[in-house]
């Protein structure tokens, strides 16, 4: 996960990313829909990945690993 710190702002860490992949989830989404959706704000994969992992570990969003889609709780 990368936190923000006094190099890294807010916007640029997974938190912040966290924020943009909640607000695409309107509806059950795969998770290369999802990724498309948010590509062009979020801009790495890897930062796509630890938000999705960070909402999932906090119960805000279910991950069904053997469908790949993803819904709000």
């Amino acid at each position: 996960m990368i936190t923000p710190n006094k190099f890294i702002p807010y916007a640029e860490s997974s938190l912040g990313q966290a924020e943009k992949v909640y607000a695409a989830v309107e509806q059950p989404i795969s998770l290369g829909e999802l990724y498309k959706r948010t590509s062009s704000s979020i801009g790495s994969i890897e930062l796509f990945l630890y938000a999705v992992e960070i909402l999932h570990l906090s119960d805000v969003i279910k991950v069904n690993l053997t469908t790949g889609i993803v819904s709000r709780c």
